[in-house]
């Protein structure tokens, strides 16, 4: 019996990227301050369980290339100007380099009958807000210019300073640019956040979105994406709307590894977190084989142990020791593993980042981190979390602080991308089907995770300084 890959802490959008230039959007209150190039937006979703020589899609955006194109759902997509594409990555690699303008040839499957499409390739809206004035601006170090976006709510007068939350995503190379998905539920707790007086501030990760980099976002290690995020608080700590002395993190899943790393370099109010965990990569990675598959899909315990047993000596090569990895993944053992398909590796990479991110994550200490760290946090869990399995965690976090404002909480029906569901069956029933969609969540946005941050955050509003 084979059990599924790993479903580790991730976040989808369904937009592909490359990059142009523009300046401003003035109708919509969205201010463009930094002269970057703009990303496109291919704008396609796919439905990762076709079985396709391609890349079959589940979703195609409005006003995108790929609509531009005519492309449609159950389409499969096979080259783009002239290079194969086999798998959405492949697909993501040869689109990445295209900025607004150039030309692009799509051939596809449609029916079984082969096709072409040629158009341009578009550029991506800017995120507007109704209860926000938006900024593009961004962020330069070593080699880097990273895109930051930030909310400042439209009841503040210019002369304000308000305080703020940064919002540090998870593990997964995506853009948070949101100019095509406003409903995606990251925005509306955004929104939630804005609506009370918060300054909000996201920034791109090293090559995402339009930022400029040196390396790609999935070739980078982890203290390497740690000081891009250090480098984005230390800049939010100067807008001129901002008090840098009520700057609050929010990590988001493997976001709330980074919070203790950034803060004890460039110290915060607080710290919010959702989806995270406690524990090193190696002892996170057994919990998937040993206690994910069996908590959350049904697997045996004693078939559980096996696949762990089986997985083991790769997890241990490839996060506990230096060896190289074509060693590990040449090693008979690993091969073993692979065939049961209980591994995802695809050349450097494994769960979609290079190797050497996961190996340096795994070296840090984050029980440590937390104990030495002099701020008070409120970790949330919910009931119907996958990727973060134990709620003990969130308890665990808050307790190693010694803070009294220091806070686990326990978030019946919620699941990690900040929807909410009546059941872990129709949970369950919403991922096999495909209605699963944070990027247009509808009814289902969980706006719990945002009241309950907001009601802990109420406890410093004496000290914040919302001076004219």
């Amino acid at each position: 019996m084979k059990i599924n890959k790993p479903i580790l802490l991730l976040l989808s959008t369904l937009s592909v990227f490359a990059t142009d230039t523009k300046s401003y959007a003035a109708e919509t209150k969205t201010t463009v301050l930094n002269e970057l190039p703009r990303a496109t937006l291919l704008g396609v979703m796919p439905n990762q369980s076709a079985d396709s020589e391609g890349v079959t899609l589940a979703h195609v955006a409005s006003n995108s290339t790929a609509s531009l194109l005519g492309l449609k759902v159950s389409d499969v997509i096979t080259e783009v100007n002239g290079v194969k594409t086999n798998d959405f990555q492949m697909l993501l690699s040869a689109v990445r380099p295209l900025k607004s303008g150039d030309d692009i040839r799509i051939s596809f499957l449609r029916d079984k009958k082969s096709l072409t499409a040629s158009n341009k390739m578009q550029p991506r809206p800017y995120e507007t807000s109704d209860y926000a004035h938006v900024e593009y601006s961004a962020v330069s170090y070593e080699g880097n210019t990273l895109r930051s976006i930030v909310h400042v709510p439209k009841q503040l007068n210019p002369s304000q300073k308000a305080p703020a939350i940064f919002f540090i995503q998870g593990y997964t190379c995506d853009s948070i640019d949101y100019g095509m998905l406003p409903n995606i539920t990251t925005r509306q707790m955004i929104d939630q956040y804005t609506q009370a007086g918060y300054v909000v501030y996201r920034i791109e990760k090293p090559g995402m979105g339009d930022s400029v980099s040196e390396k790609p976002c999935r070739d980078i290690d982890f203290t390497t994406e740690s000081k891009a995020f250090l480098q984005g608080l230390n800049a939010l700590k100067t807008h001129t709307q901002v008090d840098p002395d009520n700057v609050f993190l929010f990590g988001h899943s493997l976001g709330v590894l980074h919070a203790p790393i950034i803060a004890k370099q460039s110290p915060v109010k607080g710290i919010i977190g959702y989806g995270g965990v406690l524990k090193g990569w190696y002892d996170y990675m057994v919990d998937i084989y040993l206690k994910q598959s069996v908590k959350h899909f049904n697997l045996s315990e004693q078939r559980a142990r096996e696949n762990t047993e089986l997985v083991t000596p790769f997890l241990n090569l490839w996060l506990n020791t230096d060896t190289p990895w074509q060693h590990i993944v040449n090693d008979e053992r690993v091969k073993k593993a692979t065939a049961a398909n209980l591994l995802e590796i695809n050349g450097e990479l494994s769960v979609n980042r290079h190797y050497s991110f996961f190996r340096d994550l795994n070296r840090y200490d984050f029980t440590k981190l937390w104990q030495e760290l002099d701020t008070p946090v409120l970790m949330m869990h919910g009931s119907l979390d996958i990727q973060a399995i134990e709620p003990s965690w969130a308890f665990d976090i808050a307790k190693l602080t010694r803070k009294e404002q220091s806070k686990g909480l326990l978030i019946d029906k919620a699941e990690h991308a900040f929807m909410r569901f009546d059941s872990k069956e129709t949970y369950r029933q919403a991922r096999q089907s495909r209605q699963y969609n944070p990027t247009d969540p509808k009814e289902l946005f969980d706006p719990r995770i945002g009241e309950h941050t907001l009601s802990w955050l109420a406890q410093f509003k004496d000290s914040a300084k919302q001076t004219l």
